[in-house]
């Protein structure tokens, strides 16, 4: 089921916020890990073929899954938030 464009926004959104938390706080925290999981479920129910909003979807997914599922290390917090920038931008251009 996809996600609407704007609730797809506020899911990253909300996992920007909790990617930028986790750099100043533990790291087990379930209420960031929650929005991270949240916007990355968005980001992959919402892909289709090509595009550059696909591009960052999948980049996204990418990245958060690493944050998520495997230690963390700030390089990879530091690439989930410069992926998650990328895809509020493209998500913003798309918006009608």
């Amino acid at each position: 089921m996809m996600v609407h464009i704007n609730e797809e926004l506020k899911a990253a959104k909300a996992a920007k916020a909790a990617i930028e938390a986790l750099s100043t706080t533990p790291l087990s925290n379930s209420v960031f890990l929650a929005a991270l999981n949240k916007a990355n479920h968005a980001a992959i129910l919402n892909l289709s073929s090509g595009g550059a909003l696909n591009d960052a979807r999948s980049n996204v997914g990418i990245t958060l899954s690493n944050v998520i599922h495997s230690p963390r290390t700030q390089e990879k917090i530091d690439k989930a938030k410069r992926a998650i920038d990328v895809w509020i931008r493209e998500l913003e251009a798309a918006k009608p």
